[in-house]
């Protein structure tokens, strides 16, 4: 897709939809898995936590594997708010060559509202990303109360 905003191709509407459905479809399919992924660190935070033969070994393994999910989420969460933004700079181009675009391509881009990259998710992203890193870290960390 990029190739193409890089190479200056000339693009047709329905392509650059087509390819849009298609990113999309992986995105969620990468969302299902970061579902898993911290439900499973969450998981491995409580086991952690209820054992009594949890050393600072298993805290800070515990810990690394939790704190690497929320990183790689992190990381999804940005690719997937680019899409949107790479979606509304090839419009924006195919405007700029045609002249014109759909009623529906110009909504989008009036709700992406911009051109220009994420270097972070969005701030909902952001905030639920610091919910489970808080969960995380409280549910190994925490001493347990009696």
């Amino acid at each position: 897709f990029i190739h193409y905003l890089r190479k200056e191709k000339k693009m047709e509407e329905f392509q650059i939809w087509t390819l849009w459905a298609s990113n999309r479809a992986g995105t969620a399919l990468v969302s299902i898995g970061i579902i898993l992924a911290i439900w499973l660190s969450l998981r491995i935070a409580a086991a952690t936590r209820a054992s009594d033969e949890a050393n600072v070994i298993a805290k800070i393994i515990s810990t690394a594997f939790g704190l690497i999910v929320v990183a790689f989420a992190w990381q999804q969460y940005t690719f997937g708010g680019n899409l949107w933004i790479v979606t509304a700079r090839a419009l924006t181009n195919l405007k700029e060559q045609n002249g014109s675009i759909s009623e529906g391509a110009q909504a989008y881009l009036e709700y992406v509202g911009t051109t220009e990259a994420l270097a972070t998710p969005t701030p909902l992203g952001i905030a639920f990303l610091a919910v489970v890193t808080i969960i995380i870290l409280t549910q190994i960390w925490l001493p347990k109360q009696n």
